[in-house]
């Protein structure tokens, strides 16, 4: 069904592409004419249950779907039933998935809290709407280009399990790398499975990888009723917290997806958690492949009666490592439909009776072993031993810097005009003392405020705005603060107490200027009035001038013509470098300004040194700044590129010789401007051999980005 719907109508939207498939639908973008708008349409495979019933079964979903109003959940626009084909309209995401992000490596602990709070509060909405989503995973989260996380596909599952055929058979819905037990064991789930299933997410967030990986989706599915989870893999303070999390019983869970989002923020604060614990007990968890009791009272933690020690279950467990733990990234799962027999009780029961019994003849040849095990931590010997032939060895928690708690996040964009939007969203904000939150933009240094107007919140405190300065301003280039305050009548500047802030070093705004505004290192204007070309704008300029002389050297009808264009396109990129005669004419040619893109990539990099190069610097800014060095690297090595292949054709004695020369300069000329969409999944991103010159622009804009924080006041 990948191809065959392009091109058609549904409803009032013309399909334009597919996105792609999955288990249970397909993604296609389509266009809404009278709105004039991408939208995303989700048509639903059909299936054998795919009745009249069906059918209102998921005109009813729909409706419930399109009923969640949250920041953090996508908005559906719109559903249909056309020619048997169910469809859902949706909100166009150009920023990939969370699956996406978590292929480049696992995230750091400051960004994983942030979105788990973004997808915690989503799910906490939606489950105090009594809906459950059931399909929670990372290729259900959809990044925003400001990385903010819209959770999607509310009810899919539940429409697919409760369709004719697929229910009261023993099959499974879902997608088995992310499944609660109960789910897996096809039992009635509720708000908590969803919980286990987030638990899952936060954990390969975390570590690049899933905590039950299996050569089977059926393998994994039996990790998840019976194999403790590695644990040993995560943060310290994180262990107590998704250990509980994942609980192989609901009720051994958090309660609430609330609870375990709050918890999840102390961890990453650096606070050591044992949920719901007496004051006398000790945590266990291993790492690096021996076991630590982290006190936090007194006494000794023993799980209790009942507690089956060799499936990992119980409301206590021992947390062991899970041998054979991949070490590369897991391809990103895909909803799955399991089919399979009821397992016979007896079966089960004489399966478990027998892995009791191996666990047990392990453990009583480690207690017959002739010396105790050598047991380091820290690079330490061991501290203390209680039981004969075993080593416990009591470690002290090694400090963990307290992550300073974030409450949204300023983002930066372009509407009309160079960076002339700024949206701020926020989380988790008290009820306003003066019945509202005032929010400005400020620079210290220069004393300008601008007012963005109020941020409404709803009940669970999470609110969002969007400002276009109307003159066109680069806002970031102006402003390097932003302020909340609680005033009922804002004035010209903050009056009032500073609740919330946020901000970057004071050596960002003067480097923006010069890198997106205008620069005295620029190249001047024609006539000389008027500000000079910023940076970039200098960059591209030049760069857009040897496109034009490597095409026409492309499009050349004799070997003279080809080579003159040739030296052109290169003496255009070198600029000051060097200007050379290379055809042989008795003259050095340069129709472009005489800079070169490598003398304005090279001052660029020095505003970007000049903004991470100071104490103030934070790891975000530095992160932020690395993403036009990536470009900046990209654009170096498309300059030696062309010049390689332009060189070949100077030194051709016939065209039809260089013609792999001629395509290739023609191709890396494209990709210096414009980057090149490498991995093919429709945007040109901040990647090695992906963003080129005029992605500088884009993410330049975004290094003024910053998130929020606790005020002074």
């Amino acid at each position: 069904m990948s191809t065959t719907l392009i091109g058609k109508k549904l409803g009032k939207y013309t399909v334009t592409a597919s996105l792609g498939q999955g288990g249970m639908a397909t993604v296609y973008v389509g266009h809404q004419d009278d709105i004039d708008r991408d939208v995303a349409i989700k048509v639903l495979a059909p299936h054998p249950g795919q009745d009249a019933r069906f059918v209102g079964r998921f005109r009813q979903e729909a409706r419930t779907i399109a009923r969640l109003q949250h920041p953090h959940i996508l908005p559906v626009y719109d559903y249909g039933d056309e020619d048997n084909i169910l469809y859902l309209v949706m909100a166009y995401i150009r920023g990939g998935t969370l699956s996406e992000r978590i292929r480049r490596g696992a995230l750091n602990i400051s960004e994983t809290d942030r979105l788990i709070h973004e997808i915690g509060g989503a799910l906490d909405y939606a489950h105090r709407q009594n809906v459950v989503h059931r399909d929670i995973k990372p290729a259900n989260i959809l990044l925003d280009r400001e990385g903010h996380a819209l959770l999607t596909d509310f009810g899919i599952a539940k429409l697919m399990e409760e369709s004719s055929g697929l229910t009261g058979t023993g099959n499974l819905v879902g997608t088995p790398s992310y499944m609660s037990p109960e789910q897996a064991q096809s039992v009635e789930v509720d708000h908590r499975s969803d919980l286990y299933s987030l638990a899952v997410v936060a954990f390969e967030m975390l570590t690049g990888r899933q905590p039950f990986p299996g050569d089977t989706a059926m393998q994994t599915v039996l990790k998840h009723i019976s194999a403790p989870p590695p644990l040993h893999m995560l943060p310290p303070t994180f262990v107590p917290v998704i250990g509980k999390a994942l609980a192989k019983a609901p009720q051994d869970r958090y309660q609430s997806v609330a609870d375990f989002v709050n918890d999840f923020s102390r961890a990453a604060r650096g606070e050591m958690i044992v949920p719901d614990a007496p004051e006398s007990r000790t945590l266990q968890f291993s790492a690096n492949d021996a076991t630590l009791n982290m006190p936090t009272g007194t006494g000794s933690y023993a799980p209790p009666t009942g507690t089956n020690m060799a499936t990992g279950t119980g409301a206590n467990q021992s947390y062991q490592s899970y041998p054979g733990y991949p070490t590369t990234n897991q391809p990103t799962p895909t909803t799955t439909i399991i089919q399979q027999q009821p397992l016979n009780p007896l079966v089960l029961l004489g399966g478990f009776v027998i892995i009791a019994a191996l666990v047990a003849a392990v453990v009583l040849l480690a207690l017959r072993s002739n010396e105790p095990p050598n047991v380091l931590v820290n690079g330490n010997p061991p501290l203390s031993g209680t039981a004969p032939g075993i080593e416990i060895v009591t470690a002290p928690l090694v400090p963990v810097a307290p992550a300073e708690p974030i409450f949204g996040r300023v983002s930066f964009s372009s509407s009309r005009a160079l960076g002339d939007t700024v949206s701020v969203r926020v989380d988790d904000l008290p009820a306003p003392p003066q019945g509202r939150y005032a929010v400005w933009l400020i620079n210290p240094d220069t004393g300008a405020a601008l007012s963005l107007g109020s941020v409404a919140l709803d009940p669970l405190g999470a609110g969002a705005m969007t400002y276009t300065d109307s003159d066109g301003a680069t806002l970031p280039a102006l402003y390097n603060q932003l302020v909340i305050t609680s005033e009922a009548e804002p004035g010209d500047a903050p009056n009032g107490a500073i609740l919330f802030q946020g901000g970057v070093p004071s050596s960002v705004a003067p480097a923006l200027i010069e890198i997106l505004q205008t620069s005295p290192d620029g190249i001047p204007p024609r006539g000389g009035t008027g500000a000079n070309f910023s940076l970039i704008q200098s960059a591209l300029a030049e760069a857009e001038i040897a496109v034009q002389h490597a095409g026409l050297a492309a499009r050349a009808n004799s070997i003279a013509s080809m080579q003159t264009h040739s030296e052109h396109t290169i003496n255009i990129l070198r600029g000051r470098e060097a200007q050379e005669d290379l055809n042989g004419s008795g003259r050095a040619e340069n129709p472009g300004r005489g800079f070169g893109v490598p003398y304005f990539l090279d001052l660029i990099d020095a505003q970007l040194a000049a903004i991470t190069d100071v104490p103030d610097a934070t790891p975000q800014i530095q992160s932020q700044v690395e993403l036009i060095r990536v470009c900046i690297i990209n654009a170096r090595g498309w300059v030696d590129d062309i010049i390689v292949r332009e060189q070949a054709m100077l030194a051709a004695d016939s065209i039809e010789r260089v013609t792999t020369e001629i395509e290739e300069s023609t191709l890396f000329t494209a990709n210096l401007v414009d980057g090149e969409d490498l991995n093919g999944n429709g945007q040109v991103e901040p990647f090695e051999g992906e963003c080129g010159l005029s992605q500088i622009v884009e993410y330049g804009i975004a290094v003024g980005s910053f998130s929020i924080v606790r005020g002074e006041s």
